[in-house]
């Protein structure tokens, strides 16, 4: 029930959990981040070699470079948050993004992420925002990702890399800008095995609805295509 804001600062963060690395990533953990407006740093929550964290019920915007990191780490649930951006700023922008790396067994659940109008920073003299979609997921497994609203990504809305075992489902992943900057809604790149990407709704970006590299083995199913 807490506003944890800051001023920037460069590798900041407003909550950030460290453990000892990810093979033994159980020493920092067994933690709840709940109900809280969390904002205005580089990463409003980073979470390095954590397990058992779970992040349910905030507000989390203004992350110059993310909102939620997670790097090595497992067992992390994160639900029913807003991940969001304040569209009163106009041309003050700062962007959505949500990061998943080298993490197993992960869930992300009933939660909005939706970028800013403009598909990057804004704000004068912000470093430039560089990422490949508004929820990234890179050399993961058993990661699932169900009843999400993940709106408006540019370049995509979820990126995924190298990684297995991923279920998407019963999510809107869609642009609704009236000039299309997402390129897809999804784009899996690189190898991968076991994705089910079943019950969304797909907005078709300025290329396509799914992008996918030939090795990245993936099941669509019951999806339902939105131009």
């Amino acid at each position: 029930g807490n506003t944890i804001q800051a001023k920037y600062s460069p590798g900041g963060a407003n909550v950030r959990m460290v453990g000892l690395n990810a093979r033994q990533n159980h020493k920092a953990g067994m933690f709840t981040i709940s109900d809280n407006l969390i904002g205005s740093q580089e990463i409003n929550v980073h979470l390095v070699a954590c397990r058992g964290v779970v992040l349910s019920g905030n507000v989390i915007y203004s992350g110059h470079r993310r909102n939620l990191e997670v790097d090595g780490a497992r067992n992390i649930v994160v639900a029913a948050n807003s991940f969001d951006h304040n569209p009163d700023y106009g041309e003050r922008e700062l962007c959505t993004g949500v990061r998943l790396h080298e993490s197993h067994d992960c869930t992300l659940s009933g939660s909005i992420l939706h970028d800013c109008q403009a598909g990057e920073h804004t704000v004068a003299g912000v470093v430039p925002l560089a990422r490949e979609g508004l929820l990234e997921i890179v050399r993961c497994r058993r990661v699932n990702v169900s009843g999400c609203q993940v709106l408006d990504g540019q370049p995509y809305g979820i990126y995924v890399e190298d990684s297995d075992l991923l279920n998407v489902s019963g999510g809107s992943i869609l642009e609704t800008r009236a000039e299309k900057k997402s390129r897809a809604a999804i784009r899996l790149r690189g190898k991968g095995r076991g994705i089910l990407i079943a019950g969304n709704l797909l907005g078709r970006g300025s290329e396509e609805v799914v992008a996918r590299d030939p090795e990245f083995e993936a099941q669509l199913a019951s999806n339902v295509n939105v131009e």
